[in-house]
């Protein structure tokens, strides 16, 4: 049974277990995690945009855990919810591609408001936030590609499943209750989709929070007696998550061979840019060729991206315009070359209001063709190769490829590589000082007998 042996793996987890590069990359991902908050937070204010801080006036008491950057505190899952939506907002989560789910989105903002209330140590955050990456990563691998094909984005979906989990373990729940805490999270789970997310819809970043906060939710369910089914159904119908959101035949066996020692959280990616993930590699090439061969992109005829099929088809043929907004414009591979042959950056500061309002950056879009490559798209998603060119009105042609992206599982930041986007990201917000103790505090996580004191300094 998935359920019963995920909860098992999940119950039995201990920090003394746990390989040391798997601490790392949990480390990694919470000093990262909290960046991505902070870095949304400063997008939020510079841009006027107020639709989660009026949500949070109206709907959320005073509590003990921090809504990161927004210098509150309020109830677990409203902190999580809202913490959750934050990791959405920039597109700048890490991500498990081969899943395609961005644990971090959601397992992140759930470890950290419940541990936050409950007094849980470092050490307890960190084994949680791998037992919650490794649950949502595995389900991942029993229902896709057909659940990504069916129009839902697992991130909102089983990313429930993998929160749940981890506040389960910060509870320490049993294993009974765990096994429960999974099937309610499969029965109040959002059905994520991906024309709120792909569309340009401002709900777009509610699909960390909502699963963030429902997580936790079945935790505490679980925890005052509720019981559900398992994840992947009962007989003779077998009407559970992982047969109704998948093509009817989810590789159980994927979900649950090797628990404990074959990690699919080594797969972990993250994110150099504040753009979707199968943008990366034209935008590294773009600013690594401006790097070596400075240009005027006033003398740019076209620029031709061959890739791999997900890259042409769910960002390559998305073009923008003056009326667009951030979420058009981070998961358009024509607006963040356009933007990154212009500006010479990739940054939050390329989606500002006043920034997307700019014709200029929308008429060299247009220049920009994705071109579907076959070979490339038989090396997706362990390999994710991108060819892109720029052709000058003079004839000249520059040139560049990759087929492992910046920051991808076979070339990984250093733990220097994400201490400075922390710091890019968080300084508006907490200033410079705090962001020292911040990462100072991750750095030493492991030693923390709370972690109330990370939570004051990047509340803001």
């Amino acid at each position: 049974m998935v359920t019963a042996k995920l909860a098992e793996f999940v119950a039995s987890l201990h920090y003394d277990d746990v390989p040391s590069d798997l601490l790392e990359r949990m480390r990694m991902a919470l000093l990262d995690g909290l960046a991505i908050m902070l870095g949304a937070a400063d997008f939020l204010r510079v841009n006027g945009d107020r639709e989660l801080a009026i949500y949070l006036d109206d709907t959320a008491p005073s509590g003990t855990s921090t809504v990161v950057g927004y210098g509150r505190r309020t109830t677990p899952m409203m902190a999580a919810f809202a913490n959750g939506t934050h990791c959405e907002v920039l597109d700048c989560q890490d991500c498990n591609l081969t899943a395609r789910i961005h644990n971090g989105a959601t397992v992140t903002p759930a470890v950290l408001a419940l541990a936050e209330s409950n007094g849980n140590s470092g050490r307890e955050v960190l084994t949680s936030m791998l037992a919650g990456f490794e649950v949502g990563t595995r389900l991942g691998h029993a229902v896709q590609p057909s659940h990504w094909h069916h129009g839902f984005q697992i991130t909102g979906t089983f990313g429930t499943s993998g929160a749940a989990a981890a506040a389960g373990r910060l509870l320490n729940l049993s294993r009974e209750e765990i096994a429960s805490a999974l099937g309610i999270s499969g029965f109040i789970m959002p059905v994520s989709n991906g024309d709120n997310v792909f569309k340009g819809h401002s709900a777009k970043p509610l699909h960390g929070g909502q699963p963030a906060q429902c997580g936790i939710s079945s935790a505490y369910l679980a925890k005052s007696g509720y019981q559900a089914g398992p994840l992947e159904g009962e007989r003779p119908r077998n009407h559970a998550a992982l047969n109704i959101l998948s093509d009817g035949n989810p590789d159980f066996d994927a979900a649950t061979k090797g628990l404990g020692e074959t990690w699919a959280t080594r797969e972990l990616a993250f994110k150099p840019y504040p753009i979707g993930l199968l943008i990366i590699g034209p935008v590294e090439i773009v600013l690594d060729q401006l790097g070596q061969h400075p240009c005027n992109y006033q003398e740019v005829e076209a620029i031709t991206v061959r890739s791999y099929h997900d890259a042409k088809k769910f960002t390559g043929e998305k073009y923008t315009s003056t009326e667009s907004n951030f979420v058009d414009a981070h998961l358009s591979i024509p607006y963040c070359i356009a933007a990154a042959l212009i500006d010479g950056k990739m940054t939050p500061r390329q989606f500002d209001k006043e920034r997307l309002r700019d014709p200029v950056v929308h008429e060299l879009a247009r220049r920009v063709t994705v071109v579907e490559d076959d070979e490339m798209s038989s090396r997706y998603p362990y390999e994710w190769p991108v060819e892109v060119t720029i052709l000058m009105f003079n004839g000249e042609r520059l040139t560049g490829a990759v087929d492992q992206v910046k920051w991808s599982p076979r070339r990984p930041p250093s733990w220097d590589d994400l201490a400075r986007k922390f710091e890019s990201m968080a300084e508006p917000v907490i200033g410079s000082t705090k962001v020292k103790k911040a990462i100072n505090y991750v750095t030493e996580v492991e030693q923390a007998a709370s972690i109330e004191p990370l939570m004051e300094i990047v509340r803001g």
